[in-house]
């Protein structure tokens, strides 16, 4: 199983005391440690949340679940997966991955993908390397009558909460502070962002809208897009499957968004479908949003002809898309973090 340790000072920044009050409890055997082969002192994950327990120290709360489902993650790893998890061997991954979907065994997906993720394996990889291969893998099993459609059905829901977790835990950690409104006060000192300058960061940030149209049931592409936008620093709505063609212009018109990206299973349309995606289309382009359309259908031979500003076959080509097309990366998410560091707020 993966031990998840924490450093003195991690320790102290996860309470919010000062690194000396973190050896004084560990001194006074308040909270175990250990000691490394060059003296410093590691903290086991489930002494720290013992620790916290007992002693009623105050975490943020989604600290204190992120804390906890690394526990559960931890538990959930076997060995083999923690060695090809460190050698990034995606092909034994995307094996394991495969072996937990077909048993039903949620956490241990959970588990898989998430570390996946922290072990510093892009988005794009994990679901172009592992998620797509698996799932295509499920398909053909489904085809060849060896799965049942309420087991491809379970299958699909295991993996679908799994990476909606991922996408929660991305929210918390890259996302901005609530916008202000009018009961609102910001304080403008040297350290304090003013309230302008505030506005004016979601106004400057792009923001995606990632759907499926009308009579597309299947999102497991669609959150992987999501994600990639997500990681990239764009602000993300996430409208999800099957949306009306005609809710979706008006959520357009809601939003005010720099993009749409849709994506698609099925490899034709009806013509209906077809008409209204034209319709659609056009909108779009009078409206100056860019859209971005992928999925399954985009590799089949006998595919439809759908025009938009960029077709996807894949997450990693509408990573570099994006990357050529949008100030995004470290820059833009740079930016995020020091909003939320420096915004402050007094009823």
């Amino acid at each position: 199983m993966m031990t998840q340790f924490f450093s003195t000072k991690e320790l102290s920044e996860f309470c919010a005391v000062g690194e000396t009050t973190v050896k004084r409890w560990s001194n006074m055997g308040l909270i175990r440690h250990h000691k490394t082969v060059g003296g410093h002192r590691k903290f086991k994950l489930e002494d720290v949340l013992e620790f916290i327990s007992k002693n009623n120290i105050t975490v943020p709360a989604e600290k204190l679940e992120r804390l906890t489902a690394e526990k559960k993650y931890a538990e959930s790893l076997d060995l083999n997966s923690e060695i090809l998890l460190v050698r990034g061997d995606l092909d034994g991954l995307g094996a394991k991955l495969l072996e937990h979907l077909l048993a039903f065994r949620k956490n241990e997906t959970d588990a898989l993908l998430s570390k996946a993720v922290d072990q510093g394996i892009p988005i794009a990889t994990i679901f172009d390397k592992l998620i797509a291969p698996v799932m295509h893998r499920v398909g053909e099993l489904w085809s060849e009558k060896k799965l049942g459609v309420g087991e491809e059905h379970i299958i699909t829901n295991i993996l679908t909460e799994a990476i909606l977790r991922i996408k929660a835990r991305n929210e918390v950690d890259l996302g901005l502070p609530p916008k202000p409104d009018e009961t609102t006060t910001t304080r403008p000192t040297d350290d304090v962002m003013s309230s302008d300058k505030f506005l004016s960061l979601y106004e400057k940030h792009a923001s995606v809208i990632c759907t499926c149209p009308e009579s597309e049931y299947h999102q497991v592409g669609l959150l992987g897009a999501s994600l990639v936008c997500q990681s990239l620093g764009f602000k993300v709505n996430y409208v999800g499957a099957a949306v009306p063609f005609k809710d979706l212009e008006h959520v357009v018109m809601e939003m005010h968004p720099t993009l749409v990206c849709m994506s698609f299973t099925i490899a034709k349309l009806s013509p209906a479908t077809y008409r209204r995606y034209e319709l659609f289309r056009k909108f779009l382009k009078k409206q100056g949003v860019r859209f971005i359309i992928g999925g399954q259908f985009l590799r089949e031979t006998k595919s439809q002809q759908l025009n938009a500003d960029f077709r996807a076959r894949s997450c990693s080509e509408l990573e570099q898309y994006l990357k050529e097309n949008f100030e995004v990366g470290k820059a833009l998410q740079n930016e995020r973090f020091a909003a939320i560091n420096t915004v402050a707020y007094a009823s």
